[in-house]
């Protein structure tokens, strides 16, 4: 009975109840994808603001403001670094691979989008009901 209250068990039990679902009943599946939707978009809401709360009270905690300053620097040193190498990184690999380079713009079909624009107007309730919990309060 103590390993049914395991946290880490009932995730796994979890995860096979739902490949078991989506394998044998995949139409039961589809149906329940608004609460699965719901619910991913209601962890996208509160990351931020925890990521955010929890480096105030990092730095409330730390006590001296050298130290504060001194563990700040660290990170903005680290971000300029990253991010300095990702730039590098995409510039590079954009102009090794080239994307986009003898695609013919006259050759792509500019069909009537009218079709789309009405499909994307056309709001059923179920995807209202997946508008109300936000992905991002921000």
């Amino acid at each position: 009975m103590r390993i049914v209250k395991n946290l880490t068990f009932q995730v796994i039990v979890a995860i096979i109840c739902g490949i078991a679902v989506g394998a044998i009943w995949p139409s039961v599946g589809q149906e329940m994808k608004p609460i699965g939707e719901t619910f991913i978009n209601m962890i996208k809401m509160v990351i931020a603001p925890i990521i955010f709360l929890t480096i105030v009270l990092g730095i409330a905690s730390m006590g001296s403001m050298k130290k504060v300053g001194r563990v700040g620097g660290k990170a903005l040193l680290y971000f300029e670094i990253v991010t300095t190498a990702a730039l590098l990184i995409g510039i590079i690999v954009a102009n090794v691979v080239r994307p986009g380079d003898g695609l013919d713009p006259s050759k792509l079909k500019g069909g009537d989008v009218s079709q789309y624009v009405q499909s994307g107007q056309e709001m059923k309730w179920m995807d209202f009901f997946l508008h109300i919990v936000p992905s991002n309060m921000f």
